[in-house]
């Protein structure tokens, strides 16, 4: 049998170990029998963990896909990161977006240029006024309806509102200022809602100023109502703006999904690795080194090392984007920079539970899919004996989706269960936190729970692997896994 270069350094080390062991101790006594794979499944001697984790994590760090795909991942997350600051940054040279306004003979009460340009800035998010940049919008009068039609068609400018007057009538007098925008926008984009707002906001404006009311007793009109919110007990709410609850939920959905990825492709990688020795029967030589209990702590504490490494590779450097995005904005667009912040809605809790999920869950069905691939003998049947596994673990993540988009109540019987089964939990604590319906305590003891499951799990799957890494050329069946579970 012809080994590879990182299973010949693994067997030079635990073969030499178990030599050096027997030279040293010249005792007279009898050496004992021989254990069973059965008895030597739960057999721990920490250096063979070290060993198999250390093979496991340079021998798939050093290959060519993990070092492009990590790469490209790397290059993907930065310019997620940086895609608000490069779309201002590419469209800075362009300036703002014009839009001219035909006023005719309607002879508004108001500034309707004025009111208009105000508040199209403010809908947009330009924050011209507060430190001195250039508005997003810029509105202006014309004369020139035909003129300003034809630089509409040619895109110089985004639209042309035309300003008329409603026919007066007896009751009423004169009527309402009528408008018609002209544009290339279609119905669904942004700025043909927003010109209707605006448009309506006029004509109200004008209708109050013709019945008398002053700009001044306007304000006081629209101004807004005393409002607060509070709890059934009479306690006051705490629960933060609208605006804070979706950058809240955003993270929580967000994390999940990524912990979901992470646990399914991670976990497939321990899977492959024991497939595919088993397939090329070198299991068989490191079996007689080191226990399968140690191999299989030793796999999954490698590849859990090796995706630790990548994730932080790729996020680390996208959060400190996220961090200094004020700051990178003001050298590239020369505006005012605000102090580093986490994005809105990212937390430091959520990111600390967010990296004791990736952990925990990584390890509970990391163990269970090496177990499960220890019963095949072809990298062909591992989909299909993880299978099971996949379908829980998207089972969790789907619930987790539902109760986030409000399909499920996030307080429901049903998901409060299934926060606490350890299979589930990993995605629906990051969702319940996000959507504010899990407290801390309850956080907490979700996370003991999914805590004891891990080392039960991994008594399971040592057992599952201690039997089913030496049977070959059977296809899996449940009777097969019964059959192997009994003899472990």
């Amino acid at each position: 049998m012809r080994l590879s270069g990182p299973t010949r350094w693994l067997l030079d080390r635990l073969l030499g170990r178990r030599t050096k062991a027997s030279a040293t101790d010249s005792s007279a006594e009898p050496e004992p029998e021989p254990l069973t794979v059965g008895a030597r499944a739960m057999t721990l001697e920490l250096a063979n963990v070290v060993a198999v984790a250390r093979r496991e994590y340079l021998s798939r760090s050093r290959t060519r896909t993990f070092r492009i795909t990590t790469v490209l991942l790397l290059v993907a997350a930065l310019g997620l990161a940086l895609a608000p600051i490069l779309i201002r940054w590419v469209g800075q040279g362009s300036g703002p977006a014009r839009i001219e306004v035909a006023l005719g003979d309607s002879a508004p009460k108001v500034d309707v240029v004025g009111q208009i340009s105000a508040l199209l800035n403010a809908q947009s998010g330009s924050d011209s006024l507060s430190t001195g940049g250039k508005p997003d919008y810029v509105v202006t009068a014309t004369t020139d309806v035909p003129g300003a039609r034809a630089r509409v068609d040619s895109g110089q400018d985004v639209g042309l509102l035309i300003v008329t007057r409603a026919p007066a009538s007896a009751s009423s007098g004169a009527g309402d200022l009528a408008f018609t925008f002209v544009t290339k926008a279609q119905a669904v984009d942004r700025i043909s809602g927003i010109m209707k707002i605006a448009a309506t906001s006029a004509c109200q404006s004008d209708r109050l100023a013709r019945a008398g009311i002053t700009p001044v007793d306007q304000a006081k009109l629209f101004a807004a109502a005393s409002y607060t919110a509070e709890l059934p007990s009479g306690e006051a709410s705490s629960g933060g703006t609208a605006e804070d609850f979706l950058n809240q939920f955003a993270m929580g959905f967000v994390l999940s999904i990524v912990l979901f990825m992470a646990i399914i492709l991670y976990g497939q990688w321990v899977a492959y690795s024991v497939a595919e020795e088993k397939s090329s029967r070198v299991m068989e030589v490191i079996l007689g080194a080191a226990s399968p209990f140690e191999l299989l702590a030793g796999k999954v504490i490698g590849v859990g090392g090796l995706a630790l490494t990548q994730y932080a590779v790729i996020f680390l450097p996208a959060l400190a984007v996220l961090l200094l995005q004020d700051q990178i904005a003001g050298l590239l667009l020369h505006e005012t920079a605000a102090a580093a912040s986490l994005p809105p809605g990212l937390t430091v809790e959520l990111l600390v539970t967010f990296g004791v999920l990736f952990v925990l869950g990584f390890g509970l069905y990391s163990v269970l899919y090496a177990g499960a691939a220890a019963l095949v003998s072809r990298t062909e049947d591992i989909n299909n004996i993880v299978a099971p596994l996949t379908m829980v673990s998207t089972a969790g993540y789907l619930v987790a989706v539902w109760s986030s988009t409000g399909l499920f109540a996030p307080d429901s019987p049903l998901v409060r269960v299934m926060s606490y089964i350890p299979f589930f939990s990993p995605y629906l604590i990051l969702a319940r936190m996000g959507n504010g319906s899990m407290g801390p305590l309850e956080v907490i003891a979700a996370i003991v729970i999914l805590a004891v499951s891990v080392p039960l799990a991994l008594w399971f799957a040592a057992r599952l692997y201690a039997a089913g890494v030496l049977m070959y050329g059977q296809r899996p069946s449940l009777r097969l896994f019964v059959r192997v579970f009994r003899r472990a």
